[in-house]
């Protein structure tokens, strides 16, 4: 697993998160890794820090360290999630005070079986339920207009790339385009019916090796990579 030395963590760093204040732009960050000496996390500090630095208020939702339950285990819950039946839970309804404050919603997890960690699964599920995030009163329609959908994921091999569709590095662009091509897919599908706008993912496949003695350097050189592609990605 990807680890991050000691004396490179960014660890102490946290996002200032959201205020009341009319006049800001919000990036909304929910992280699914308990590791926070994983390279996943050190790209989502790095992201959360890019933000800030434009002037944006940043919001981190740890949702492992949250103890955010990703289960639908009844009927009542599995009907809100899915038709939006019933009283949404407590903790769905914090989550959600969240995503409708946020102007740019970005997951950032790590690559495990090429398919959404179980928390990410889970929040998709039960936070953007049907009559929150889609199918209101006048029917199919999306429910979070102008919200942005983005994701930060950290790989083990997709083909050597850094970024999305275009971005393989030319190591293996056959197998990369393949992977950043269904990965897209599934992200429209997520986005689109919301009415939400999808800006993409970047994908890292090219992390140091855990003792290259040459860590520091690479790592500040990956860091440099995702604040370059979220100024293109995001067009700031």
């Amino acid at each position: 697993a990807s680890v991050v030395p000691v004396q490179y963590r960014q660890t102490d760093w946290k996002p200032s998160g959201f205020t009341d204040a009319k006049d800001k732009k919000r990036a909304h960050f929910i992280l699914d890794d308990p590791r926070h000496e994983s390279v996943t996390y050190d790209l989502c500090v790095t992201a959360m820090k890019f933000f800030e630095e434009k002037g944006f208020e940043v919001e981190l939702r740890d949702l492992i360290a949250n103890k955010f339950n990703p289960l639908i285990t009844t009927r009542e819950e599995f009907y809100h999630a899915k038709d939006g039946f019933g009283k949404t839970p407590a903790d769905v309804l914090t989550e959600q005070a969240y995503v409708k404050k946020a102007d740019h919603i970005i997951f950032v997890q790590p690559n495990w079986q090429d398919t959404d960690p179980m928390f990410t699964k889970g929040y998709k599920l039960r936070v953007f339920s049907k009559g929150f995030s889609y199918d209101g009163p006048k029917g199919r329609v999306g429910l979070l207009p102008g919200k942005t959908f983005y994701t930060i994921m950290n790989a083990g091999w997709l083909g050597m790339g850094q970024g999305m569709s275009g971005d393989s590095l030319n190591k293996n662009p056959q197998e990369w385009e393949t992977w950043m091509f269904a990965m897209r897919v599934v992200d429209d599908d997520a986005a689109v019916g919301k009415d939400m706008k999808n800006l993409g993912r970047f994908v890292n496949d090219r992390t140091p090796s855990n003792l290259d003695p040459n860590y520091g350097e690479k790592i500040e050189a990956l860091r440099a990579v995702l604040r370059k592609h979220l100024a293109r990605d995001f067009n700031l």
